[in-house]
């Protein structure tokens, strides 16, 4: 692993133990054993070091998703079965919410934006339901508004060693399917 790397994952794990506030550069490298200016020969600034934590996320979660984005189900299956995968990955890597789940304080727009958007896959998938059921842009982003306070709601509250993750992980694919099946009756 790089260092690079291994100080993106140690800002993680900072950003959650201390928050924005509490968030030090300095504690990151000697948790990684690396001088207090090796962050600044990867990062620019701390803008630049919160956005690269962002992007290896996005990374991760787009090498996970590849593999599992075959169109033979109908395309709100596949939405669902997605939030649901998207829960556990976050419910997986704890350190991977608190940068996701950002708030805005302290950072630029671009990053904020960028910490909060679904994904590029879940995107066109939302394209594919848009157009199988002839939405309106505002029906639609009513369907993303509610299915990603499900994704993030339930990612917030759940935790990898709940007792009995997969009978949630069932509840959150019926409530985002529920969500999107009323559009056939719109």
């Amino acid at each position: 692993m790089t260092t690079r790397d291994r100080l993106i994952l140690a800002g993680m794990s900072e950003l959650r133990k201390y928050g924005m506030e509490g968030f030090s550069l300095r504690r990151v490298a000697a948790s990684c054993g690396v001088s207090c200016a090796a962050p600044y020969k990867h990062f620019t600034n701390r803008q630049d070091f919160f956005r690269a934590m962002a992007d290896y996320i996005y990374r991760k979660w787009d090498e996970r998703v590849k593999a599992k984005l075959v169109l033979i189900k109908p395309v709100e299956h596949i939405i669902a079965e997605f939030a649901a995968d998207h829960v556990e990955f976050l419910c997986q890597n704890p350190d991977f919410k608190s940068v996701l789940l950002i708030k805005e304080t302290g950072l630029d727009s671009p990053l904020a934006a960028r910490a909060t958007t679904i994904s590029v896959a879940l995107a066109r998938l939302f394209v594919i339901y848009r157009r199988k059921y002839d939405l309106s842009r505002e029906q639609l982003r009513m369907k993303i508004f509610i299915v990603r306070s499900v994704m993030y709601g339930s990612s917030i509250i759940m935790n990898v060693d709940d007792q009995d993750i997969e009978s949630r992980l069932a509840v959150i694919r019926a409530a985002v399917l529920n969500t999107l099946k009323t559009s056939s009756q719109n």
